[in-house]
């Protein structure tokens, strides 16, 4: 006589359905935090990219006048609430300067403070518009050429913070993370402000 199947079969109970569902709920959760992390990390690496362009077009307007070098350091105290730009993206030529040649064996260039002051606005603003709440400290170091040896030029260093708003406090990319680098101190940035930092050093 064959067994009745109908008799031998049996659903899941109760308390089974429950723990696979806990189960699963774990799995989900997991699967959650490390997509919202790997977003995170990818959002920063776009701003990190979006850092070197900045820095590089600011290293080359710099580097295309050597006469203002001086006059692209830009080292203000960081304020959130003032956003150092223009009004309009600024297309207006530099204030009028001009080449002094009345010595025609060694001509005088008077345009460059005038020159680096129109690429630090347009370059500011380019920043602002571009990283959140962003803004820059940057300082230009100028070193001298050793005495007693010919053909070396001085060294031109600028040295480039970018600062911006942070993604998300306390998230990996607030003051504690792991991915803010140290903000420059001359910025006066307060302790526990939600920005971060990017640095660059480029020899001219």
């Amino acid at each position: 006589m064959k067994p009745n199947l109908h008799c031998i079969q049996r659903g899941a109970t109760l308390i089974e359905v429950l723990v696979a569902m806990v189960i699963l709920s774990v799995a989900l959760f997991g699967m959650a935090g490390l997509t919202s992390a790997a977003l995170k990390y990818n959002q920063f690496s776009r701003m990190r990219a979006t850092g070197l362009s900045l820095v590089n077009d600011y290293a080359e307007r710099a580097r295309a006048n050597l006469a203002g070098f001086a006059a692209y350091a830009h080292a203000k105290a960081y304020n959130a609430s003032v956003r150092e730009a223009a009004a309009k993206d600024p297309t207006s030529a530099p204030d009028i300067c001009k080449v002094d040649t009345s010595v025609p064996a060694n001509p005088i260039n008077n345009c460059g403070a005038a020159i680096a002051k129109y690429d630090q606005l347009q370059w500011l603003t380019n920043v602002a518009n571009r990283l959140p709440g962003g803004t820059a400290y940057v300082t230009a170091d100028l070193t001298a050429a050793p005495s007693g040896v010919k053909g070396l030029p001085a060294t031109r260093m600028l040295n480039v913070w970018l600062i911006w708003s942070a993604i998300e406090e306390g998230a990996g990319f607030g003051p504690q993370g792991p991915l803010q680098q140290f903000c420059p101190a001359g910025a006066n940035i307060a302790t526990g402000a939600s920005v971060n930092c990017m640095y660059f050093r480029i020899m001219l």
